[in-house]
């Protein structure tokens, strides 16, 4: 009769850990390989928008609008822009038609504003080309605060979608629209600080990116996840930033002011630096899309001016009367990247 070896309790443990060991070898570089594939989706996203913003230009001769004022009657005031009270479309709305997203374009009433109950039927869309996927916020819609588009006519409950990238407006964000307290003029150092390829004066043209459009930055990543931490200052903050539809600082715009994510250098007391800043749920930095299409990876340790860490700001610098930054420290490799003009010298291997 044939005796049937049964496992010890010391063999049986044995054999446990070495499964548990392997399972433990095994899963980082599985999810490694997540990331990796998120990583090369989010690529793909930004040169999507890169294919975009080249058709438009091509279309209009410019690239989109950054930050313009609604001429919506309703919020525009008897002499807009000078008199409007909010900001409009975001680029991420005006490059529809160019990204296979012609019925979602049509379905917007481009006479009102975009955060008004008549486009409210578009604000909690969410389209897999907005949304690193590593970025979990902005991938499916969310539920803003109650009251947050009341006076513009949409009920609650209010939902929006957010997304994971944004223009760049330059090492030098300033609030550079006609304002009706200055007789509708614009200081020219507000209008020379409008250094990068979307502003708040006008669309810029591609024959203007004199830096070359390798050496420009476009478009970064703009996390809208990491800003659910600042809600232990103000539940509402997270849920104020990231929407996609509005051409916002903190939604659809970004700055090298700030260091790239800056939420891992700044303090939780800057929240402007956290929600203005390029940002991303990758390890080790984040992708930004440059002028001529292509996409790259800029490490979390690219040289940039030194900046004050609770802050974020440069160190050294301040506002003036008029709003623009003054005393700024010598541009690093961060800042140099994002303006359309500066006349800097950028070395491929430096980032």
């Amino acid at each position: 009769m044939d005796l049937i070896r049964a496992f010890t309790l010391i063999e049986a443990l044995v054999s446990i850990s070495i499964m548990s060991l392997l399972i433990a070898m095994l899963l980082p570089a599985v999810q490694s390989a997540r990331e990796a594939a998120r990583r090369a989706r989010c690529t793909n996203s930004l040169k999507q928008f890169g294919l975009a913003l080249q058709s438009y230009h091509g279309a209009f001769d410019s690239l989109p609008p950054g930050r313009m004022k609604s001429y919506d009657r309703r919020y525009s005031g008897s002499k807009p822009p000078c008199t409007s009270t909010i900001v409009d479309k975001s680029l991420e709305v005006s490059v529809l038609a160019f990204m296979e997203q012609s019925n979602l374009y049509n379905a917007i009433n481009q006479d009102l504003a975009i955060i008004g109950s008549e486009n409210s039927t578009i604000h909690a869309i969410t389209i897999s080309t907005l949304a690193c996927p590593s970025d979990p916020i902005a991938v499916s819609p969310s539920n803003l605060v109650p009251g947050s588009l009341r006076k513009y006519g949409v009920t609650d409950p209010a939902l929006m979608g957010f997304t994971s990238y944004a223009g760049m407006i330059g090492s030098t964000p300033v609030l550079a629209q006609p304002l009706l307290s200055t007789g509708c003029k614009v200081a020219p150092s507000l209008i020379a600080q409008c250094n990068g390829v979307f502003n708040d004066i006008s669309p810029v043209r591609l024959a203007s990116v004199t830096d070359g459009l390798s050496n420009t930055i476009f478009m970064a990543e703009k996390a809208t996840t990491i800003l659910q931490q600042l809600n232990a200052l103000n539940p509402r903050f997270a849920a104020q930033h990231g929407w996609w539809i509005t051409g916002n600082w903190g939604d659809t715009l970004v700055t090298t002011l700030y260091p790239p994510n800056a939420f891992d250098k700044v303090t939780m007391a800057s929240m402007t630096a956290w929600a203005n800043s390029a940002s991303s749920m990758h390890p080790g930095g984040l992708n930004v899309l440059m002028g001529d299409g292509s996409v790259r990876f800029v490490k979390d340790t690219i040289q940039t001016w030194p900046y004050q860490p609770v802050s974020g700001n440069p160190a050294g610098a301040s506002r003036n009367g008029q709003g623009a930054w003054v005393n700024l420290p010598p541009s690093g490799v961060w800042q140099a990247l994002s303006t359309r003009s500066g006349g800097e010298m950028v070395m491929s291997d430096s980032y």
